[in-house]
Formats: C-alpha cells, sequence, structure tokens
C-alpha cells in the first residue's frame, strides 16, 4: 500500500475515533392525555396510563371541557387541583444514561379566577436524590404556554417525574397537557493515546512492509 494510503487510512482511522457522531434524543414519555378513561371527563381521576395520581381532575368532553378550551386547548387536559392539592407520579422509573434529560409540558392558568397557584416539577432517582425541581406559576386567566428545559446528568441513574400543585389547596389548580421526557447520551469521547497508538501501529506496518520488499 502507497504511504500516501497508509497515512489517509490512519488519518481517518483518527478523526473517526477521536470525534464520535453524536447520539440523538431516545423520547422516554409522550402523554397528551387524550386517550384516557374512553375521552370523557372525570373528578379524582386515578387511572392515568403513564402516571399514578391524587387529588386531580381529568377535563375532557363532559366534565368542564370548556376549561382546557378557555385556556386555549382543544383536547383534554388536567386540572391538578381535585378536592385539594394533586399530585402526578410516573408509574416508570426511567433509565437515564449520562448525558442531556430534557422535559417539555404545557401549563395554564385555572381560568377560573383563583390566584397563587403553581406547580412543582422534579425528577427524582429512585434513591431519593432529586436531580432537578423548578416550581411554575401562571396567573389564573394565562393561556396554555410552552415549558421546556433541559439539564445533564453526569451518572447513571433511574429516576421518576412528577408534578405537585402548589398553593392555596382550594380545588382551583392550574392546567396542565402535552408532557414530554426525552434524553440523549453522552457520546463516549476515547483517550487520544489510543487513536494515536492505532495510527502509528498502522504506519509501523507499512514501513515493515516495505522494508520486507526492499530486503531493507
Amino acid at each position: 500500500m502507497p504511504l500516501r494510503h497508509t497515512l489517509n487510512l490512519a488519518a481517518a482511522v483518527l478523526l473517526a475515533t477521536a470525534w464520535p457522531v453524536a447520539a440523538q434524543a431516545a423520547d422516554l414519555l409522550v402523554d397528551d392525555f387524550n386517550t384516557e378513561h374512553g375521552g370523557t371527563g372525570a373528578a379524582e381521576y386515578s387511572g392515568f396510563a403513564h402516571f399514578s395520581a391524587a387529588n386531580v381532575d381529568l377535563l375532557a368532553p363532559g366534565y368542564f371541557f370548556h376549561l382546557c378550551q378557555r385556556a386555549g386547548g382543544s383536547t383534554a387536559c388536567v386540572d391538578m387541583e381535585g378536592s385539594g392539592n394533586g399530585a402526578l407520579t410516573s408509574l416508570q422509573a426511567f433509565d437515564l444514561a449520562p448525558g442531556t434529560v430534557t422535559l417539555r409540558f404545557d401549563l395554564a392558568g385555572d381560568q377560573r379566577g383563583a390566584g397563587n397557584n403553581g406547580v412543582t416539577t422534579s425528577l427524582v432517582s429512585v434513591f431519593g436524590e432529586t436531580l432537578f425541581s423548578e416550581t411554575f406559576t401562571r396567573a389564573a386567566d394565562a393561556p396554555f404556554s410552552t415549558v421546556s428545559r433541559s439539564f445533564d446528568l453526569t451518572a447513571a441513574t433511574s429516576a421518576r417525574l412528577r408534578f405537585l400543585s402548589v398553593g392555596p389547596a382550594d380545588s382551583y389548580g392550574l392546567l396542565l397537557d402535552n408532557v414530554a421526557l426525552s434524553a440523549t447520551a453522552a457520546a463516549p469521547v476515547p483517550e487520544p493515546s489510543q487513536a494515536l497508538l492505532l495510527a502509528g501501529g498502522l504506519a509501523l506496518g507499512w514501513l515493515g512492509a516495505r522494508r520486507r520488499r526492499t530486503g531493507a
């Protein structure tokens, strides 16, 4: 093999090992609540497909559907207060590798004139470590708007997603919809010495073959 071909191959190997292709984001949870309870609303609903629930109302045609519409929605949503401050916790503990986690959801005011309501969103490991937590508030008449947060994990873990209503326990909670959780695993970065050793090995192999052919 000509020297230039060998060096080109070594350079290609060095580039491929030193700069790995970025990983794609993987969806861990996507939930719009539209198929819950056969598409009908329910007070104090706890039969969610992806969440355990306490003190939340499912708002859909037949049960306070106008609240979701007032907030600018056209499908079902969740009132984060039923008879008191409500909670949603993902049934699944998601396995997370080191990398970037992204959380998105839509949040609106209660649409009934109440104030001082909020929702604390958190990602908590199965060992009780809080990986992310932030409290969001909305004015009573605020329409749906999308919240997006990304944060980095440095170690692998398993965690559950939680939404907790905060503020007066007056049955007037913020409205929640279109929850999505995704993760992008960090691409492994090889030791530079490994790539250099491989490139050097290719060059030495070429030199040895050349000496055998020339009798040097």
